[in-house]
């Protein structure tokens, strides 16, 4: 698989419901399917969580990552 690197600025309305839907499927202990930039994949229920949290040159910046690794 190559090296991918991409951003998705939504709307409010949808960033609400990815994450509705990925809280959903977290609790639910089920993998999540989105689309970004084009490309379709699945998170599988056993990813690993973190919430980072960045700030430098007077910008700030938080981040809900899920990490897993790709079945080729």
């Amino acid at each position: 698989m190559s090296d991918r690197d991409v951003e998705r600025d939504c709307t409010p309305q949808a960033f609400v419901e990815s994450l509705r839907r990925l809280a959903d499927a977290i609790e639910a202990g089920e993998s999540f399917r989105i689309q970004v930039a084009g490309k379709r994949f699945t998170v599988p229920a056993k990813a690993e969580l973190s919430i980072e949290h960045e700030a430098a040159g007077g910008g700030e910046e938080l981040e809900f990552q899920l990490r897993w690794k790709s079945e080729s």
